[in-house]
């Protein structure tokens, strides 16, 4: 059952990363994140790829009885760069965790190798109160998503590793939620025009609900980033080369 309080609970922190807020708070691949509130009571890991996995954001929620799930493909680096072992989830698993329903659902691609199925990597179903929100990570159109029933249904429109727009517009009239809100999107991912495009292919009856901070740059400065560690790494090698030759 749709609750609209639950939507203005949610929070799209940047990119794919959300907080949900009320009795329990909770994030899911929480990136960018501003100041060090630490009010998680959960964290949800769909996947460990950098947009979605970020220690240093992760640790600026953390208290003391932060509860961490995780695909178990990330137990070690949970482990390790958080200095907590997660709770393990995997696909079709249902969990209370500190007092709230999740659901696993399976997140992959179809044709695509960045996310791979045997990788068991998940999006979660939340439920609070009567509404169920559903944040599918990083998929593809799949039998597990279409299955799902939800109320609130988050989902990427960017594509490349990704649904696009028009796929993620026929998995949404697939599930049929009340809102639907698109997020991993930016200027390589579909750009600016993604959740426009996504809006004019739902079935009447869906509302779409646009958060302006889902639009991301956080690829473009990846790329920055490992072009300047290239360069520094071949200049540090001209010098040493220089010096022993």
């Amino acid at each position: 059952m749709f609750d609209p309080k639950v939507l203005e609970s949610i929070e799209v922190i940047s990119h794919s990363g959300v907080r949900v807020g009320g009795e329990r708070v909770i994030y899911i691949d929480p990136v960018e994140v501003n100041g060090e509130p630490h009010d998680a009571d959960i964290i949800l890991f769909t996947h460990p790829h950098f947009d979605h996995f970020s220690p240093k954001d992760a640790k600026k929620l953390m208290k003391g009885s932060t509860v961490i799930a995780a695909p178990a493909t990330m137990l070690p680096m949970c482990s390790l760069l958080l200095g907590r072992k997660p709770e393990v989830l995997r696909p079709g698993e249902r969990r209370e965790i500190a007092g709230v329903q999740i659901e696993a659902v399976a997140a992959y691609n179809v044709g695509k190798p960045f996310h791979l199925k045997f990788m068991k990597w998940l999006g979660y179903v939340i439920t609070l109160g009567e509404t169920r929100v559903y944040i599918t990570g990083d998929t593809d159109i799949t039998a597990e998503c279409r299955s799902v029933s939800c109320d609130i249904l988050m989902l990427p429109v960017g594509g490349g590793y990704t649904i696009n727009a028009q796929q993620a517009a026929e998995l949404a009239n697939a599930v049929s939620p009340h809102t639907v809100i698109p997020i991993h999107y930016g200027k390589l991912l579909g750009g600016s025009e993604a959740p426009d495009v996504f809006r004019s292919g739902l079935s009447e009856g869906i509302q779409a609900d646009i958060r302006p901070a889902a639009f991301s740059s956080i690829l473009v400065k990846m790329y920055i980033k490992s072009a300047a560690a290239i360069v520094v790494c071949g200049m540090l090698g001209y010098i040493v080369g220089r010096l022993m030759g």
